[in-house]
């Protein structure tokens, strides 16, 4: 039997994005145990020193035609979200983790806010929750429920742990995929720890 793939991941990453849509072409769902681990990405890159590909001018280039392939490659659609890099996420990430009890409900959730973070014609503000619950409602979720998730104390205390984890674990950026105490960094390692569960 597979072991569980965790998947660390933050709307504000559109690698992470790629990552969403990535997993259902290498794991069969059905065989598969998978934990959804939002977390914040802000505090992971400040805790560990790391820097957004955007300060190193070259990398940031690359980086801005590198998300278009791979969205091309898992025929996924993309739109460079306005607001990035100057993203509020937290209340999404909060929202993501109040559902952690709910999993189909919070694949729906994790699923529509990644689809209007980085592929909607109109991009989400993710700190607009107004316009969060608006598209959780088309999404034929509770929108009202998912902003008094965003503000929940206990989603906001499993968010912090979910971050404050995945660093004493070792990430130090997003998408990070645990198998066990291994760590693969990033949608290209995906398949090295799809291998993993069924090692």
């Amino acid at each position: 039997m597979a072991r569980t793939l965790e998947f660390f991941f933050d709307f504000i990453s559109p690698f992470s994005y790629v990552a969403w849509h990535a997993l259902p072409h290498h794991l069969d769902t059905a065989e598969s145990d998978i934990a959804y681990r939002p977390a914040f990405l802000g505090a992971v890159m400040q805790t560990t020193g790391n820097r957004p590909p955007a300060t190193v001018p070259a990398k940031g280039a690359y980086m801005t035609r590198d998300i278009e392939r791979c969205c091309q490659r898992y025929g996924i659609a993309y739109r460079m979200n306005p607001n990035f890099p100057m993203m509020n996420t937290r209340p999404v990430l909060r929202a993501a983790c109040g559902l952690a009890d709910a999993p189909a409900e919070q694949v729906r959730f994790i699923d529509t806010i990644f689809h209007h973070v980085w592929a909607a014609s109109e991009p989400l503000k993710t700190d607009d929750l107004e316009q969060v619950a608006a598209v959780c409602e088309a999404a034929g979720l509770d929108g009202a429920r998912m902003v008094a998730l965003s503000e929940n104390e206990d989603a906001k205390a499993r968010m912090k742990a979910n971050t404050d984890e995945a660093i004493s674990r070792g990430a130090f950026g997003m998408p990070s995929f645990f198998v066990g105490e291994d760590l693969f960094f990033g949608h290209d390692r995906l398949d090295y720890a799809i291998e993993a569960m069924r090692a």
